[in-house]
């Protein structure tokens, strides 16, 4: 079993309190759920800090050029979100 992480660092926009953060930090952790049982999130960093935010992404699978290809289309699909912008992301296999 090969297992791929990516890490998402965002910049949030308009955010201006914990509590608005933390509605952007779950609604982008539920898309993940959504898009399948293989995949796990949480937030990692930065949870004091409202301009930013560190999620991470892991996948476990046998074959580690899915578990690319799956973290990477899962990277585009995240890059279009409104509340945020991705500054930094990296996948990694293990």
């Amino acid at each position: 079993m090969k297992a791929g992480v990516l890490t998402l660092r965002c910049r949030l926009l308009a955010v201006e309190s914990l509590k608005g953060k933390r509605s952007i930090v779950k609604r982008l952790l539920a898309e993940i759920d959504r898009c399948g049982p293989a995949l796990a999130g949480c937030e990692v960093d930065d949870q004091d800090d409202l301009r930013l935010m560190t999620i991470r992404i892991a996948h476990v699978s046998n074959d580690p050029r899915f578990t690319d290809s799956v973290l990477s289309a899962l990277r585009e699909r995240l890059d279009r979100g409104i509340d945020y912008e991705v500054e930094e992301a990296v996948i990694e296999i293990l």
